[in-house]
């Protein structure tokens, strides 16, 4: 990534030497009477290193870094007034996230930062592209305008007198932290309220949170516009064999800063025609055809702003915000507006641990790491902080049946999450109470490892009939806990008999089942009840001796949003005869009624045909089809769905 080094913002008295720096506009000076109300207003204010974001960004009206004063600096500000811009002349490209990490970087001098911290990683826009190019993997040219008006700064010498003393106060009051205390609180623990965390932990975060990471002493200030367009990989290396030094009209719909004058020696593509403009014009006589050119050039340029419109944005810091009409936005409009709008576009910040003593500094260091790994957008965090329908959704279910053994699969690119395989033995000598095994089991399909893409049964006996379903991802740091219990985990405590799963701290279930049938019963009598999801526990109670009973499930972070909202429902019916569907809701109004996540299976008395199919994510319906007309069957379906009342569903038929 080509980006001028923010260096050249501190030289700001040696106006001249810009002319050859980044192609910078002439300098003048400006007579502004500026009083220090606007540049004491984020003077000595403390800044969330981690929630600040100081690029432009026009759903954020104030950097949201800026947090409680910490130094009042209303009557001890000295500023520069000098007018410089700078005028973008080649494409930049933001590849990955760390593109985004590096630009912010350049708007901020900070003194030495752990390696481990990212700074704004745990703003609202640095999440949104967090999203788009290492989730969607998306690609952006950037073209960046800049203006610097003034540079203000405080003496920190003068802040014995002037400091906040409640800050001074809350500094007292923090605790040291010890290793053992870190070590036992995890982010999943902390985000639950889990008494591991310590009162300690938590008086840090707040303090965080109300004073942020560092003060600001120096500021310059101006405006900052980012002009961003999703390209693609192959634009991408093409910009690369130039070095970066690629100019913005060879994409010229991406500078939406223009205006007359801009369009010498202009080449404008449409398509794969090539038309150049050449403002030299030798032949007088042809003064009018080259004008009439000229004129339709703005207009395919128009033409083409408004065709890739949905790919362009145009982000503003600093001056005034324009309507979507950018053919009639210039630069020189959003130059001028910044005198009566500006806002500091590079901060000076000093940590905090300045002001903490000795023996905190250390407590100040760990609280700082545990902040930015409990809030820093990273690969874990960003799944954590989804909501868990569309967490659910960008997976895959595979199911599989069989008389015997199993053995199912992820896709290529994933890998397994969690899952079941569903095991039933119609053997006879199984059918007494005398029996000591167990005609149902489950065996669990749990993820062993970045590299683990199956889950089998293996047997050689005959009368063994298998359903499985696992749920494969994309991410190796998805996983799911998955949880089972057989006959043979019957706790018996006061006399009464009970098994039950119970999710680690700060779990969730998401998913889960308990089944039960008699010994003497065929398989068409099995009883299953869902368990409650957002609960961390499902039970069975009254364990009776003439049944076999199972549990499975699998939790989830209790930080997923929507949680709540979602139930697991059960369908099922012993006389089957055609293709069926089930559904979440009797009457369909929206896509929040659709299904998130199930399977479905089927057999006949005999067992001659067996059949488990995935319910397809974010539909409607889940379709069921029997392997034979007009045999009976029985089919049972799992469907995640919204809340839908509790009431019993019914299969419908295709």
């Amino acid at each position: 990534m080509m980006i001028c080094s923010d260096y050249l913002f501190n030289i700001l008295i040696v106006c001249y030497m810009f002319m050859n720096i980044c192609s910078f506009s002439i300098c003048h000076d400006i007579k502004i009477e500026e009083t220090n109300e606007i540049f004491s207003k984020y003077l000595g204010k403390g800044y969330d290193i981690l929630f600040g974001y100081p690029l432009p960004n026009n759903e954020l009206i104030d950097d949201p870094g800026f947090k409680d004063i910490i130094i009042d600096t209303q009557l001890s500000v000295d500023h520069i007034s000098n007018y410089i811009c700078k005028k973008e002349e080649y494409v930049d490209v933001i590849e990955d996230i760390n593109d985004i990490g590096y630009l912010g970087m350049q708007t901020i001098n900070i003194d030495d930062l752990d390696k481990r911290i990212k700074p704004f990683s745990a703003s609202m826009p640095y999440k949104s592209y967090f999203g788009d190019l290492e989730i969607k993997k998306k690609k952006y040219a950037l073209a960046q305008n800049m203006c610097v008006l003034n540079y203000a700064t405080y003496d920190l010498k003068e802040s014995g007198k002037n400091i906040n003393k409640d800050f001074v106060l809350d500094i007292e009051k923090l605790p040291i932290l010890t290793k053992n205390q870190m070590n036992t609180c995890t982010k999943v623990l902390y985000m639950s309220n889990n008494l591991n965390c310590s009162e300690g932990i938590k008086s840090w975060m707040k303090f965080f949170q109300k004073y942020g990471t560092h003060v600001v002493l120096s500021a310059h200030f101006g405006g900052m516009s980012f002009n961003t367009m999703e390209i693609t990989k192959r634009k991408i290396e093409e910009i690369k064999i130039y070095k970066y030094k690629y100019s913005i009209w060879n994409i010229p719909y991406l500078n939406v800063f223009k205006s007359g004058s801009l369009y010498q020696d202009l080449s404008i593509n449409v398509g794969d025609q090539k038309e150049n403009k050449n403002n030299n014009i030798n032949n007088n006589n042809n003064n009018n055809t080259d004008e009439k050119k000229k004129n339709d050039a703005y207009i395919k340029n128009d033409l083409l702003i408004e065709q890739h419109r949905d790919n362009i944005n145009l982000e503003i810091r600093g001056g005034n915000n324009f309507d979507e009409k950018w053919k009639n936005l210039t630069y020189l409009v959003w130059k001028n507006s910044i005198y009566s709008n500006m806002v500091p576009i590079h901060l000076d910040l000093y940590s905090l641990n300045t002001f903490i003593l000795i023996e905190k500094k250390e407590s100040y260091d760990m609280a700082l790491l545990f902040y930015n790994n409990l809030y820093g957008i990273d690969n874990e965090n960003f799944y954590l902080s989804q909501d868990i329908t569309d967490v659910l959704s960008e997976g895959k279910q595979i199911t599989g049946s069989s008389k015997g053994s199993l053995i199912l699969s992820c896709p290529v690119g994933y890998i397994k999450s969690t899952g079941l395989i569903f095991i039933y033995d119609s053997s006879e000598k199984l059918k007494t109470n005398k029996s000591k095994e167990s005609k149902i089991k489950i065996y669990p399909c749990t993820n062993k490892g970045q590299y683990d893409i199956a889950c089998s049964y293996i047997t050689k006996k005959k009368n063994i009939i298998t359903f499985g379903w696992i749920y494969c991802v994309k991410h190796n740091f998805i996983k799911f806990e998955t949880l089972y219990q057989n006959n043979d985990n019957v706790i018996t405590k006061d006399g009464k008999t009970s098994m039950s799963l119970t999710c680690t701290e700060g779990n969730t279930i998401a998913f889960g089942f308990k089944m039960k049938l008699e010994k003497f019963e065929k398989l068409e009598k099995l009883r299953i009840k869902p368990c409650t999801i957002g609960n961390d526990q499902c039970s069975i109670n009254n364990i009776k001796r003439n049944s076999d009973y199972l549990l499975w499930g699998f939790c989830v972070p209790s930080s997923f949003r929507s949680l709540s909202s979602l139930q697991l429902t059960y369908i099922h019916d012993d006389t089957i005869q055609n293709d069926i569907r089930g559904a979440c809701s009797d009457v369909y109004i929206n896509k929040y009624d659709n299904i998130f996540l199930g399977f479905t299976f089927s057999f006949d008395n005999t067992f001659e045909e067996v059949k488990t199919e995935p319910c397809a994510s974010q539909s409607r319906y889940c379709f069921h089809k029997i392997p034979k007309k007009k045999k009976i069957y029985y089919v049972g379906m799992f469907l995640l769905c919204r809340f839908d009342g509790n009431t019993n569903k019914k299969f419908t038929y295709k």
